[in-house]
């Protein structure tokens, strides 16, 4: 018990600072992103863009924006005005806003300095918050659901897209043997980092996920909280509302 106090101890320790971690595998992040997924995060953003509000003109806070994958894909929704997203990692957010700057969307999509935890806006402004793969990360995520809420426009929506484990035992075995086993040796030797990517599997089974994070975004203030299981449930999508 003891071990496993102390394991999840320096967990906690290190997500403090996760972002130092980010800001040394930021030029590596997108292509070994690709490949250890097998693209299927592309599609699992593309899910999270099909799921917004059929509302006009809507206005989207994306934390833990890193290289701005989920503002690239957001965008293209007809219903989409204008993204602001907001990471710790000064790296990722400059590979971010080159990739902006190719598509001709600077405009449109706005990236900066920001703390999940602590979100540098008004209440009640957004109409949509969202977050893909890095609440996990956050030092208090629980603290970071309260800021989403917060921020929100009254009947506005959050989506929370975050890795969990499949139901299906065979699916689970697979899936843990490479998640454990295959995934961080191949990130850490591509990387160049001794284990950003052992340390970033480690958050993901010690998260909670299905109802019990549900149960967290309740307590944090959400409504009609629904998760939708992603590929055998290696991630799940949450939408809750204010």
């Amino acid at each position: 018990m003891s071990e496993k106090i102390g394991h999840n101890s320096e967990l906690s320790e290190r997500k403090k600072e996760s972002y130092k971690i980010f800001d040394d595998i930021a030029g590596t992040y997108d292509p070994l992103n690709r490949f250890l997924s097998l693209g299927i995060d592309v599609y699992w953003r593309h899910r999270m863009k099909a799921l917004l509000p059929k509302k006009d003109n809507l206005e989207v806070l994306d934390l833990a924006t890193g290289t701005a994958d989920v503002p690239l894909i957001l965008i293209k929704n007809k219903h989409v005005s204008h993204i602001r997203g907001l990471d710790m990692s000064k790296n990722m957010i400059s590979i971010g806003k080159e990739k902006i700057a190719q598509k001709n969307l600077s405009e449109r999509i706005k990236l900066d300095i920001g703390d999940g935890c602590n979100l540098p806006e008004p209440d009640n402004k957004w109409d949509v918050t969202t977050v893909s793969f890095g609440i996990r990360n956050f030092p208090d995520f629980f603290k970071g659901l309260q800021e989403m809420h917060r921020v929100l426009k009254p009947g506005g929506q959050a989506m929370i897209m975050e890795f969990s484990l499949p139901t299906n035992i065979l699916v689970k075995s697979l899936y843990l043997f490479y998640f454990r086993k295959v995934l961080p040796l191949i990130g850490n030797i591509f990387s160049g980092h001794g284990d950003a990517y052992s340390y970033l599997n480690q958050t993901v089974e010690s998260f909670p996920y299905g109802e019990a994070f549900k149960k967290k975004m309740k307590e944090a203030g959400f409504q009609n909280i629904t998760s939708i299981p992603l590929t055998f449930g290696i991630a799940t999508l949450y939408i809750g509302n204010k």
